[in-house]
């Protein structure tokens, strides 16, 4: 691979990704241990408010998690894909999405444990059975439920980054309500894990 194939632009995408996630993590510690006295709206008293370091940690994980979309799409549409895309894409978008999963369920306690816990398992699962049929010369895609696992849990993290800078007094029926998007990753991540499993079977065994 020569150094122009290595730097286009779906590669230079997935490192911009890999780039901002330890902005992002940054980011939210600092919100936690609030060294960010900035408040955009309301006082460190308001029911209602939200600081400088989480709406910029929110308006930095969307930037990031679109150009996972982006680099992905311009490199098959370009007939871009390489060697560093493949093994540094799924490293970047793994990143980014588990310590933020990891952030909100221990630091800030938005999320439950167990839907981090499913859906990072879920994904050290897929990747393990496609490392053995790697070894074996397979090569087995994501199917569409995958990708909307992806899609949904994309979504509700970006929406948690803004509703965890409120302080509202939510009903438990509220809370659910905002955590409905990362229910449906949980719901798509453990059929697709459970589907990919099934469609590696013959090559597994």
């Amino acid at each position: 691979m020569n150094q122009k194939q290595k730097w286009n632009l779906p590669n230079i995408l997935t490192l911009i990704r890999l780039l901002l996630v330890p902005v992002v993590f940054m980011l939210v510690i600092a919100n936690i241990y609030h060294w960010d006295k900035n408040w955009i709206v309301g006082n460190a008293d308001s029911t209602f408010k939200i600081t400088l370091t989480m709406l910029l940690a929110g308006v930095v994980f969307i930037v990031a998690s679109f150009t996972d979309f982006l680099d992905g799409y311009l490199a098959r549409k370009n007939n871009q894909v390489t060697d560093f895309g493949k093994l540094f894409d799924p490293i970047a978008d793994k990143l980014l999405v588990n310590s933020v999963l990891i952030l909100f369920a221990s630091s800030i306690s938005i999320i439950s444990v167990w839907i981090t816990l499913i859906l990072i398992l879920r994904d050290i699962f897929v990747d393990f059975i496609r490392m053995i049929l790697s070894s074996k010369g397979v090569t087995l895609s994501a199917g569409i439920f995958g990708k909307l696992k992806t899609i949904f849990q994309m979504i509700g993290l970006s929406l948690l980054f803004f509703v965890s800078s409120f302080t509202f007094n939510f009903e438990v029926w509220q809370e659910q309500l905002v955590l409905i998007p990362m229910y449906i990753a949980v719901a798509f991540s453990l059929y697709s894990g459970v589907d990919y499993f099934l469609k590696a079977r013959k090559n597994l065994f």
